[in-house]
């Protein structure tokens, strides 16, 4: 199994800027994403709520007005807290947009570095330190310029990201990293990586927890201890949580009928399917279709 089975394949704005900003608004309180990871670097900043990240392993709560960075192939996840809504901002982008097309002293002292990631961006945004709020002000920017898609919006983005980096260097903020970090990654995400592929390749029929447990070349027991701690849940809950997550996008197609979705995402009983359905979105998979504006069919009444 190949680590590439979770990297996110999307695509960041064009060739010419690869920059985009997603602003999310979970009304309900179940926002999710599951495991993965991607190349380019993501900043985040909640405007509202609390988000709880799993980011390499290392969980991390967030509350309004914080941000926290994403290097390049960081493995993360993103839950909602306790089915509190939410409001918060994603700028995911390639460091290249930072890449000058002649050589410069300054590209090679600050932007190549990161590059070729001997330096990482730190976890959290300190806005105590002196030019936190400043670098807080320049991600508000970037968000807001972004979306106002005015002329010239590009070359603003591109002045706060510089600022940004400017500002971490003259705080000391990055991360160094020495050879054996750049050589092989971690152990426990490089284990964790090929378990999580091995679920998003298999979540369609049914999964032994002794599959996982040879994916890792651990025996169960010790296996189950380690994804837990990894992960902060069982095996058997996340994979649960994950067919949930990929049956509330099947649902999203109108034509979809709950008990098919059901089978197809590896449930082999339509009112377990049910239960779990409502215990991570606060309705049953009819009621979801419902507040798409879809048909429904009658599965559920059968149940």
């Amino acid at each position: 199994m190949n680590d590439d089975k979770l990297k996110e394949k999307t695509a960041r704005g064009d060739s010419i800027f690869p920059l985009h900003v997603y602003s999310h608004i979970d009304t309900q309180g179940n926002y999710s994403v599951s495991d993965h990871w991607h190349n380019e670097i993501e900043v985040v900043y909640i405007e509202e709520g609390d988000l709880m990240f799993n980011i390499d392993m290392q969980h991390v709560k967030l509350t309004h007005g914080q941000c926290v960075f994403i290097n390049s192939e960081q493995l993360h996840s993103i839950y909602a807290i306790d089915n509190k809504p939410s409001i918060h901002h994603s700028i995911v982008f390639d460091i290249n947009i930072l890449n000058s097309s002649i050589y410069n002293y300054y590209q090679n002292k600050y932007i190549n570095p990161i590059i070729k990631k001997s330096l990482s961006f730190p976890l959290y945004l300190d806005t105590n330190y002196v030019l936190g709020n400043k670098t807080l002000n320049e991600i508000l920017e970037i968000i807001d310029v972004y979306h106002r898609k005015s002329s010239g919006c590009e070359l603003s983005i591109k002045g706060c990201l510089l600022k940004i980096v400017a500002n971490l260097f003259e705080e000391d903020k990055f991360i160094k990293n020495d050879s054996a970090f750049l050589i092989p990654k971690d152990y426990k995400v490089r284990i964790i990586k090929k378990v999580l592929g091995f679920i998003d390749n298999n979540y369609t029929q049914k999964i032994y927890i002794s599959e996982l447990a040879a994916e890792a070349n651990m025996n169960t027991q010790y296996f189950c201890r380690f994804f837990k701690s990894v992960t902060g849940k069982t095996a058997v809950t996340y994979i649960n949580k994950y067919r949930i997550e990929r049956a509330a996008k099947m649902l999203k197609t109108e034509d979809t009928k709950e008990m098919q979705v059901c089978f197809d995402v590896g449930f082999s009983n339509f009112s377990y399917f049910i239960k779990k359905f409502k215990e991570y979105n606060n309705c049953t998979p009819c009621q979801y279709k419902k507040k798409l504006g879809f048909r429904v069919f009658d599965d559920e009444k059968s149940n």
